[in-house]
């Protein structure tokens, strides 16, 4: 057997996982990496941005976070490049105070994100701009990761953010706030059908010198998300060590059935070209000031494809 390596990843979520980033905490919980005979240790840092600036940096081999960040600094001339996608959307709900029940309202209303440039806003201004609504008519607050972005919409002093739909389930069924829901799941999905989501990155030269680290790395992951897509009680076991929100059981099913048909986890570790394609144009159409690069600019595809030569049909449980 192939001796276990070592790889050190930042973690752009932070302490605590989501619905949307869960494949990570699957690949490690489930044992994915394991099995690829890879070892990795996290960090946990603010945000994408600092995650990828982590990885440049040499604190870290590999970081996770929004592909915003990774577009932008590559853009810049930054030698980041993107070895597997950890999900193909983001399960997220726009929560508003309840005064606020039409999305025509948002004009005016302070917006809570996560930092400049990071997933929270990228998704956030794709959502503005789907509305027809200026981004300038926006009052964008940085206020940090989703436990500080809702505790400020409970004091009322922040009037929208976009939230993970398991904190969005929490709040509605407290009847002690005055929040609500003003966007679901499949709003947003409607309203953006091509949206940013996690992935993967590194250095060219790292890439270029840790092949076999990041083939399992990818191999891992995609065996994650298979399982995730495959398997409720999978999901539940990952869903239960890693998620602190606590919602009614039915729903956490509901959830993962959502993430499911909606094609949310990355099964095939999601770096097609047309979905590419996609996500950059509109990421240029957000930021038309930055210099332009290509998908094989940004794009290291070598490990996705050597792993999914290596996961057979009969490898894991037919999708």
């Amino acid at each position: 057997m192939a001796a276990r390596l070592n790889l050190r990843l930042a973690a752009g979520s932070g302490p605590t996982f989501g619905v949307d980033d869960l494949a990570c905490a699957a690949a490690s919980q489930l044992g994915c990496w394991a099995h690829a005979g890879l070892e990795v240790t996290w960090t946990a840092v603010h945000g994408g941005v600092a995650a990828a600036q982590a990885v440049l940096d040499g604190e870290v081999d590999a970081s996770y976070g929004g592909l915003g960040p990774v577009l932008r600094f590559r853009s810049e001339g930054r030698p980041l490049v993107v070895i597997v996608s950890m999900a193909r959307g983001l399960a997220q709900n726009l929560v508003t105070q309840e005064r606020i029940n039409d999305p025509a309202q948002l004009r005016g209303a302070s917006w809570a994100i996560d930092g400049f440039g990071a997933l929270s806003h990228h998704m956030a201004r794709l959502v503005v701009r789907a509305l027809n609504i200026p981004e300038r008519e926006i009052d964008w607050q940085a206020v940090g990761p989703p436990p500080q972005r809702i505790a400020r919409l409970l004091a009322g002093t922040i009037d929208a953010s976009l939230i993970r739909v398991e904190e969005a389930v929490s709040l509605n069924l407290d009847p002690g706030n005055t929040l609500h829901t003003l966007l679901g799941f499949s709003e947003l999905k409607t309203l953006v059908p091509i949206q940013p989501h996690g992935v993967l990155a590194t250095t060219r030269a790292y890439a270029h010198t840790h092949p076999e680290g990041l083939r399992r790395l990818a191999k891992g992951m995609i065996r994650a998300s298979r399982m995730l897509h495959d398997d409720f009680d999978a999901f539940r076991k990952v869903y239960d060590h890693h998620v602190t929100v606590s919602v009614p059981a039915e729903h956490v099913k509901g959830i993962w059935q959502q993430e499911r048909s909606s094609g949310g986890f990355a099964v095939d570790g999601e770096l097609s070209e047309a979905h590419w394609r996609g996500q950059m144009a509109r990421f240029y159409e957000l930021n038309p000031d930055l210099p332009r690069i290509t998908r094989a600019d940004v794009i290291d595809d070598a490990f996705v494809a050597e792993a999914l030569q290596e996961l057979a049909p009969g490898d894991l449980k037919a999708r």
